[in-house]
């Protein structure tokens, strides 16, 4: 029950992400849910850091009727790094979120890249398509996460230390 708020929120922001956001910027893959799952790696246990990731996959395949489930894998995969990437390597909270979100964004799209390239028997170029989608995946993921940062900054300076510094 703790944590069916945050479910909630991720379920609309996937819907958001895959109904709205290409109408309003179709040149612009936005993930606003990939996102929320980066900055949640900081707050949540594993174990349910895990679960969301799985469960945002699972609302976006159904949306966009994806049936053999690569969003939740690769948010998944994504996740259990992005966990492992320590909160004291860096001193800032701010930059670790961020390279985590770079982090994070790479993962996912080596992931897809490397299926979509199993799943064509290996008949083409993986290189060019990856650079580009990469490239423009994590610019996107980056000027969300910066948006973000300057929404919790407006809000007040201590917000952006607390809202990243809190654990469950």
């Amino acid at each position: 029950m703790k944590y069916l708020r945050v479910l909630a929120v991720l379920a609309f922001l996937v819907i958001v992400q895959t109904t709205l956001l290409p109408r309003l910027f179709p040149w612009l893959p936005l993930a606003p849910a990939f996102l929320y799952l980066v900055v949640l790696s900081f707050r949540l246990p594993r174990n349910f850091l895990l679960t969301a990731g799985l469960w945002s996959g699972l609302v976006q395949d159904i949306l966009v009727g994806e049936v053999f489930g690569l969003t939740m894998f690769t948010n998944y995969i994504a996740m259990a790094v992005v966990w492992e990437f320590k909160d004291d390597l860096l001193d800032n909270a701010v930059v670790t979120c961020g390279v985590r979100v770079v982090i994070a964004t790479l993962v996912q799209e080596f992931l897809t890249a490397f299926v979509y390239y199993i799943y064509s028997a290996g008949s083409g170029h993986i290189s060019n398509t990856l650079q580009i989608s990469a490239g423009l995946n994590l610019l996107s993921n980056l000027l969300l996460y910066a948006l973000f940062m300057l929404w919790l900054r407006l809000r007040g300076s201590e917000k952006v230390s607390a809202f990243l510094e809190a654990r469950s």
